[in-house]
């Protein structure tokens, strides 16, 4: 296998055991961006996970053939990042330019159908790198990584950057 292929296959298999789940329909494509639908959704998915302590996110562009994540990260409190994440995405200014140029066009219109997978510390049931560790940490590491090498065009945050 090659070296991309096995990246995007570790990612496949990660994604896909935490796609139904953990979903959120962030935008359809060709859908205008609605940031207060979007909150409202995390806002009622993360209730039901009050015993968590930590969060893993991905954004991903989402087909029927694939889920390419162009965003990872960890939070907390994921309503309050992602309420800063949207507004920040749909004004486009510094750093999210590059979100917004990859993401949505001028009119807030998604230029892909896009998904938010937030998922508690507590239903990892396996890391993206098989033998690593399944800490919240690790695991956004390994994602990070991962996505860097399977789709390094998409990624919207690199290993070692701050966010």
């Amino acid at each position: 296998m090659g070296f991309r292929k096995k990246e995007k296959h570790l990612l496949e298999e990660w994604i896909n055991l935490y796609r139904d789940k953990f979903r959120i329909e962030f935008a359809a494509e060709g859908q205008r961006i609605n940031k207060q639908k979007i909150e409202n959704l995390i806002k009622c998915h993360i209730l039901n996970y009050r015993d968590t302590s930590e969060h893993i996110y991905l954004l991903c562009m989402s087909s029927d053939n694939e889920t390419i994540p162009v965003y990872v990260g960890k939070s907390v409190n994921p309503y309050t990042r992602w309420k800063s994440h949207i507004g920040k995405l749909l004004e486009g200014k510094g750093s999210y330019l590059r979100w917004k140029n990859l993401l949505i066009h001028d009119d807030n219109i998604a230029k892909h159908a896009l998904i938010l997978l937030i998922i508690p510390d507590n239903e990892i049931l396996t890391p993206p790198i098989p033998n690593f560790p399944k800490t919240v940490g690790s695991v956004e590491y390994q994602l990070v990584s991962l996505v860097s090498d399977a789709y390094p065009d998409t990624l919207l945050n690199k290993e070692g950057n701050r966010r």
